[in-house]
């Protein structure tokens, strides 16, 4: 008989001084001006051991941040292998994707913020900390699963005479599902719960730290559940805005940011007081995948430096980027998936993309045990639809500058990403892996 142990932590992460944050372009990267609300970093450790002794561990972490920026996993993951003993494929770092955190990672243009060194470096301790508080609080566990819905997003691409345009399209593709996850104690007492759910936290690009209403909505349940560590795992939203258009007129951001994260709460809330379906341990597993995304032609160095004359932005620091490591352009993004094995009828599926709904949606009715965890273990970009990438529009074109992409993805990347979906969403597949 399998024991399956929870340890968990919550740190805060709020800078304590003004650095530029990460998401919108209109702020210019300037540091900024306020803390709307505290930002946060949340941690799940969980190990089990077999009744031969064996035992086998696994880390879920959720912050309130953008993204983790591919350029500092490799780094991260070591030092929680030597550290703790956590293998990386076992290991998801999730992001809620609020626009309004610190910058994560170096790689990207200037105007999504620039990096400050010592607040990642700092994030990265924290990180560390929460870890060794989670292992100091390890106790027998069991998980419960239910299935709740949620209306907050809403399709962001609308096609128009065949071109693509911004805001909400209710007739667009759309995951309502709320999964919920909750972690008792055996007093009963619920010690943690994760809460998936697929939405941009884009309410206020205020120049305001903010933990967004995800955030908000994970510290009402904290208050509610009387101290269990509340995690949001982010979905496939790379195309799912909040629905503002359904909130009462006259709201301002912060009042915007409590109610969807009421919202939020309130259906979290409602799915835990509704029968929920107690889960069996299964094998505390993982399995990584990598697969290769093509891009199309390169610029050529005449191009790049004709855009850099023309002096407009983004395309000029794009421009400027790719003509510093010329010959070291690669020809393919390497997307990276996990499968994190947590119980019987419960597994997550890791991205390090920004990925949209449909193949989220794709996975979930490929098994319904599989949850799509966006945003996870670093960020190469976004990964549309084949359809999307021969329309363009933002996800498909003009984010591949502020990502400082060598080049637009080919429509062709729809096949192997869903072939990976494919193989990791059954047993069998997954151990061939």
């Amino acid at each position: 008989m399998r024991n399956l142990q929870l340890g968990c932590a919550k740190v805060d992460i709020t800078p304590n001084y003004s650095i530029p944050l990460a998401g919108f372009a209109v702020r210019g990267n300037k540091p900024y001006e306020a803390v709307s609300s505290r930002i946060f970093l949340r941690v799940l450790l969980l190990q089990q051991t077999d009744a031969d002794g064996a035992s086998s561990k696994a880390l879920l972490v959720s912050a309130d941040l953008l993204w983790w920026g591919s350029d500092r996993i490799e780094a991260i993951r070591e030092q929680l292998y030597n550290r703790y003993g956590l293998r990386p494929e076992c290991v998801i770092l999730n992001a809620t994707h609020s626009h309004s955190g610190p910058q994560t990672s170096f790689n990207f243009h200037r105007l999504v913020g620039t990096a400050d060194q010592a607040y990642v470096e700092n994030l990265e301790a924290l990180l560390y900390t929460a870890v060794e508080e989670a292992h100091h609080n390890m106790e027998s566990v069991t998980i419960e699963r239910g299935l709740g819905v949620c209306y907050n997003g809403i399709q962001r691409r609308k096609y128009v005479n065949g071109s693509v345009m911004g805001g909400p399209n209710p007739d667009g593709p759309i995951d309502h599902d709320l999964n919920v996850v909750r972690f008792a104690e055996e007093s009963g007492r619920t010690k943690a719960v994760i809460s998936h759910y697929a939405c941009h936290p884009v309410l206020t690009t205020a120049n305001e730290v903010s933990s967004e209403f995800t955030g908000f909505a994970m510290e009402r349940l904290e208050r509610e559940l009387e101290g269990a560590v509340c995690l949001f795992m982010q979905g496939c939203c790379a195309d799912i805005n909040i629905f503002k258009e359904s909130a009462p007129d006259s709201m301002d951001d912060h009042q915007l940011i409590a109610y969807f994260g009421d919202k939020l709460a309130e259906a979290v809330l409602a799915t835990l007081q509704a029968p929920m379906k107690l889960l069996q341990p299964a094998a505390l597993s993982g399995t990584q995948v990598q697969v290769p995304l093509q891009l199309r032609p390169l610029a050529s160095r005449e191009e790049l430096k004709a855009i850099v004359d023309d002096g407009k932005s983004p395309y000029d620091e794009w421009a400027t980027e790719m003509l510093s490591r010329f010959e070291a352009r690669d020809k393919t993004l390497t997307m990276e998936f996990i499968r994190l094995d947590v119980a019987e009828g419960l597994a997550l599926l890791a991205m390090n993309a920004e990925v949209v709904v449909e193949y989220g949606l794709y996975l979930k009715s490929l098994s319904a045990d599989l949850l799509p965890v966006a945003y996870s273990n670093g960020m190469i970009g976004y990964v549309p639809m084949a359809y999307q990438l021969r329309h363009n529009g933002y996800e498909a074109d003009e984010s591949t500058y502020y990502f400082h992409m060598p080049a637009k993805l080919e429509p062709e990347i729809e096949a192997p990403v869903k072939l990976a979906l494919e193989r990791l969403a059954t047993t069998q597949s997954k151990e061939e892996a």
